[in-house]
């Protein structure tokens, strides 16, 4: 899939979103150490959705990410691409400031979802 398409999905999720007013890679070795340390501590690996307690209907590593920030109104969106398809959490300014650095500067961004929604991601960063 061209990115042309790609952003053109971007711009109508958003309209969509926008129009309802609302106002609220890492490398292989890296990963089998983090599945062994959780094998270690919890016997198997376990789901990171429900470990932490996350409802999550799918998750993926995304494409792309960006955050919409609106200076004339209060709406901030962590948005991400992934399985071809874009998921969004709306976000407080203090999210914004916490997180839109860490998911910018990450190599990798895995990210858990529900009905487009965005529960959880995770933050890789390779050196």
């Amino acid at each position: 899939m061209n990115e042309e398409k790609i952003f053109a999905e971007l711009e109508a999720k958003t309209s969509e979103l926008y129009s309802k007013q609302i106002t609220a890679a890492a490398q292989v070795d890296a990963e089998a150490e983090l599945s062994a340390a959780m094998k270690k501590v919890y016997g198997e690996e376990p789901n990171i959705a429900q470990l932490l307690g996350i409802g999550a209907a799918g998750s993926g590593t995304a494409q792309y990410a960006l955050v919409d920030y609106s200076f004339v109104s209060n709406v901030r969106y962590l948005w991400a691409y992934v399985d071809g398809a874009w998921r969004c959490r709306i976000l407080s300014d203090p999210q914004v400031e916490g997180i839109a650095k860490v998911v910018m500067e990450a190599s990798r961004l895995d990210v858990w979802w529900s009905d487009g929604a965005v529960n959880f991601v995770r933050c890789w960063k390779s050196f």
